[in-house]
């Protein structure tokens, strides 16, 4: 389920429709069926902030990335459940919607 409120269902995302959303991400790459991206931010407390950031539209759309989290390291993968765990319109919205919070807390993986 995208959005709590409309229910908008997801709708997978392949082939050359696939390449072109890349293309217009930030340093994000497909790996085993999900989107995926790896980010180093200045210090742990700016690490938290953007975890709070994703946690909370996570939860406000319904969509939930795997988050894995060592101090300022943060491992990011989205994929949808709903479609046996491909990427959908939804992982691409999630993901530019987080790279917007890595500009505002400091990504310094380039």
């Amino acid at each position: 389920m995208y959005n709590k409120l409309s229910k908008v269902a997801p709708v997978a995302v392949t082939g050359t429709n696939l390449t072109k959303a890349l293309a217009s991400l930030q340093s994000w790459s497909v790996v085993d069926k999900s989107l995926t991206k790896d980010v180093v931010f200045p210090d742990f407390e700016s690490t938290w902030g953007f975890l709070t950031q994703v946690s909370m539209r996570s939860h406000l759309w319904g969509h939930h990335p795997t988050i894995t989290t060592t101090y300022n390291k943060v491992q990011l993968k989205l994929q949808t459940h709903d479609l046996e765990n491909e990427i959908s319109d939804i992982d691409i919205k999630m993901a530019k919607r987080i790279d917007r919070y890595i500009q505002m807390y400091g990504n310094l993986k380039r």
